[in-house]
């Protein structure tokens, strides 16, 4: 069975050429997605760089199960938000055009364009265009003018991702979107586009998917799509979506409610998904290679207009009762934040800091242009998502820097207020609560309080897999891994044991990890979690009551690097670790800039 190649666009907009790269050597060591992004990052951009600046590098990733079993793309990137390693997942159709234009290894985009530009993709036609006309516009109008325009140009609907205002203004956790509601919304994606003056990607592929065994591939896809197991999973997925999230999470003190002050709140009962689905919901869809279709939309008419979108537990969360409001008011606001594109976890986290200032004075109304930020108000919350995506005014400027730079601004009294780890906002998965909440894998993580943590995550964004649709694959295969090893032996040609597989997902995690202690990441003194967390306790409506203890905490820290992230006590890859899986190399670099692989902390 011949194995396949793998290319890699690679487009640089400051000297506007292109070229294809055969990585097929890295994909077999790396896969696609983080992996090789991991590589690329490493490799081609400069350590210290300033994320925003021309020298940063935007990685559109795909890899050999995308459209089969992997459903998303991965973008890869240094944070604007961090300065660490950061990366953001999109579902939907766009990496399945990639895959069919041939470039299974992704698109590499360096530089920065001389004015707003988007990056047309045909098969083997790659061109920069002028975007200078949709510069300044929504999201929503972006994608559907360069669709409709591309669509008459050449008859085929193409793939779309886009920016919005928050992204051209370089809003640190802007987000890329596609299909309209779609986001890859984590540690700054859409900053790094604006920065580089890229407003879309536009990508069309008609050649096919090309499989070492299409025989194969097929059986294995038949066999996953059609199970009973995979037909279950998708009766819930396809029927609610994600909109019941928020839901469970509000009711046992999980998900942030006034700024993480409180663990219960009658305001909660106003997010009721039920009554949302049943006003408000439309059809069900899914992703090329996924039987789990949670892809549920919404549409409202109000006397304030017409909203579309849909409700997710970190674009619904950040919000929701964290600014006392219930699914009805979302629908308006969770539907402005997609078209002025921001992360809504982040944005949503960082607005009901803002509320918490003003009511205790750190903020004032002359800081927000005249705006009375208080609990619930809708159209007050709407004016400050406008000023945050534009940068319009103090407060707002220095709220779109995120947590840590804003400090500066606001002062020291603000922080004990800020619920965020690692400069991220933490709004949902509440990490006092230790049943429902993230408090390790969010303190222990090198990119930030997000999802995407953990040696399985590596895995599944070098694969390109939805951890939403990983269920049924357990129960089919008897493990991720096994799938993993499955597929990409019949769509690479290759003859990976379960092993090759574990070693490819660790040595993912170990370089991912590597990236960001280059970046001046140092778990020993930023593996922490918010103040609040030690000193303010949440009770949930079942009066169960949630908080840490500062050793209870560091204990169970140091148990969870070496148990489950197979770290040393200090928080680092193990030194022999990192030379069995060939990435010894990383370690004259790191050594020399203070990292201490032979440190023990007890």
């Amino acid at each position: 069975m011949t194995e396949i190649r793998f290319n890699l666009l690679e487009v640089d907009l400051t000297n506007e050429t292109s070229r294809v790269i055969d990585v097929t050597d890295d994909v077999k060591k790396y896969l696609g997605g983080r992996g090789l992004a991991n590589k690329l990052i490493w490799d081609l951009v400069p350590q210290g760089t300033e994320p925003l600046s021309p020298e940063n590098i935007l990685h559109v990733g795909v890899g050999p199960l995308t459209g089969i079993m992997g459903t998303k793309t991965i973008f890869s990137f240094i944070s604007p938000l961090t300065g660490w390693a950061g990366r953001s997942a999109v579902s939907g159709y766009f990496g399945d055009e990639l895959m069919r234009a041939h470039y299974n290894a992704g698109i590499l985009i360096k530089g920065k364009a001389k004015k707003p530009s988007y990056l047309y993709v045909k098969d083997n036609q790659v061109e920069i265009r002028d975007a200078s006309d949709l510069w300044g516009a929504w999201k929503q109008k972006t994608e559907f003018t360069l669709r409709d325009r591309l669509n008459k140009e050449t008859g085929e609907m193409f793939g779309v991702l886009c920016i919005g205002p928050a992204g051209e203004n370089l809003v640190r956790f802007a987000n890329i979107s596609t299909e309209f509601v779609h986001s890859a919304s984590k540690w700054g994606g859409g900053a790094v586009m604006g920065s580089k003056n890229l407003k879309a990607i536009a990508v069309k592929g008609t050649l096919g998917p090309v499989y070492a065994d299409h025989q194969r591939v097929w059986e294995l896809f038949r066999t996953y799509a059609t199970s009973s197991k995979t037909a279950l999973h998708k009766l819930a997925e396809s029927r609610w979506g994600h909109s019941q999230s928020p839901t469970f999470l509000l009711r046992q003190a999980a998900e942030g409610i006034r700024n993480n002050h409180l663990g219960y709140h009658p305001v909660v009962e106003k997010s009721n998904y039920y009554e949302h689905q049943l006003k408000y919901a439309t059809w069900t869809d899914g992703c090329p290679g996924c039987a789990a279709s949670c892809f549920v939309p919404f549409f409202k008419h109000s006397a304030r207009g017409t909203f579309g979108g849909e409700m997710r537990h970190d674009n619904t969360g950040g919000f929701n009762a964290n600014i006392m409001v219930g699914y009805e008011e979302m629908t308006e606001i969770s539907a402005l934040e997609n078209e002025l594109g921001m992360d809504g976890e982040e944005l949503g986290g960082i607005t009901a800091w803002a509320m918490d200032l003003y009511e205790h004075g750190i903020i004032t109304k002359e800081d927000i242009g005249g705006l009375d930020l208080q609990w619930g108000s809708v159209p007050a919350t709407c004016e400050m998502i406008k000023k945050i995506a534009y940068r319009d005014g103090r407060a707002a400027n220095a709220l779109a820097d995120g947590f840590h730079r804003a400090y500066k601004v606001f002062g020291e009294k603000s922080k004990w207020f800020a619920f965020e780890v690692h400069g991220c906002a933490a709004p949902t998965y509440d990490v006092r609560n230790k049943h429902c909440g993230n408090a390790l894998n969010y303190g222990t993580s090198h990119n930030g309080a997000r999802l995407g943590f953990g040696i399985n995550n590596a895995l599944s964004e070098a694969a390109t897999c939805c951890n939403f649709a990983t269920n049924p694959i357990f129960d089919i295969f008897g493990s991720q891994d096994e799938a993993v090893r499955l597929f990409l032996n019949a769509a690479c040609g290759w003859e990976l044991k379960l092993q090759d597989v574990k070693d490819i997902s660790l040595r993912n995690y170990y370089f991912n990890r590597c990236v960001s202690l280059r970046e001046g990441y140092r778990p020993q003194t930023d593996d922490n979690l918010p103040p609040r967390a030690f000193d303010e306790p949440i009770t949930d409506k079942y009066g169960k009551t949630w908080v840490w203890e500062h050793a209870e905490y560091e204990t169970a820290k140091k148990n969870f690097y070496t148990d489950r992230l197979k770290l040393t006590r200090s928080g680092l890859p193990p030194k022999e670790g990192l030379e069995r899986l060939g990435l010894g190399f990383t370690l004259p670099v790191l050594e020399g800039l203070g990292v201490d692989f032979k440190a023990t902390v007890e």
